[in-house]
């Protein structure tokens, strides 16, 4: 049988990516869009298409499913959903970036998911740095929405995975070195990381056991692409939220 994935925002960026990467690999998808005409531009057919948003939680209990094998929450932690862009309402920036991960998980929580929850997150989310104080200013108290919802999953009694992130870049995957740490480097204007490889590894951890409860970084530095065994020899050295 085919595994099961729900992706919550895949018209752009990284949610785009998880969701042809999956579609590539025969998996079954259902994709929860706000405009879903443009998501079946984007996919066509292959996937099971539904119109819902974050901030309206009854939408969410229709496109998911207790038997999905993961959720992956996509929506931008930086950009907002597609049309929600930057200098935002503080409001609504907490609704998209906090509120809407909640929905998200207790809706699942409402229906009895018992598959794992994928929450791409920002380096540094839980500590200061020039680069997170220039974000506050750009979208207001993301910083605390950042923190707050991951802080909501881990305490949520669903499984989860959170891979927190650099600075993303618009560049193939395979072409760098990806290492797998413990959620300790702040955000800066160094680091760099390609969408795709992104969402090839969050592909990867929601269907590993070892990235049970974790808060993990990646980032890439130069050198040839790892496998997937080698990047799982990675995820074995971190160890679970506690």
């Amino acid at each position: 049988m085919k595994p099961k994935f729900c992706i919550v925002g895949a018209t752009s960026g990284t949610g785009l990516s998880i969701a042809r990467q999956l579609l590539q690999s025969g998996s079954s998808l259902r994709v929860l869009a706000r405009d879903p005409d443009k998501a079946r531009r984007l996919l066509g057919s292959r996937a099971d298409i539904l119109q819902g948003d974050v901030t309206d939680a009854r939408s969410l209990r229709v496109a998911l499913a207790a038997d999905d094998k993961a959720i992956f929450f996509t929506v931008a932690a930086t950009g907002g959903m597609d049309g929600r862009g930057l200098f935002a309402s503080e409001t609504m920036i907490r609704n998209v970036t906090y509120q809407g991960l909640v929905n998200v998980v207790d809706s699942a929580r409402a229906i009895g998911f018992q598959g794992r929850i994928i929450l791409p997150s920002v380096f540094g989310a839980d500590r200061s740095s020039i680069m997170i104080r220039i974000l506050n200013r750009v979208k207001r108290g993301l910083q605390r929405n950042l923190s707050e919802r991951e802080r909501y999953l881990r305490t949520s009694g669903l499984d989860y995975t959170i891979v927190r992130a650099p600075i993303l870049t618009n560049g193939a995957a395979g072409h760098a070195d990806l290492r797998i740490t413990g959620a300790t480097h702040p955000l800066t204007a160094g680091p760099k990381l390609s969408r795709d490889d992104l969402a090839r590894v969050l592909v990867l951890v929601s269907q590993q056991p070892i990235a049970a409860r974790k808060t993990i970084d990646l980032f890439s530095v130069r050198g040839p692409s790892p496998s997937d065994q080698q990047l799982l020899q990675q995820l074995k050295r971190t160890a679970a939220d506690g």
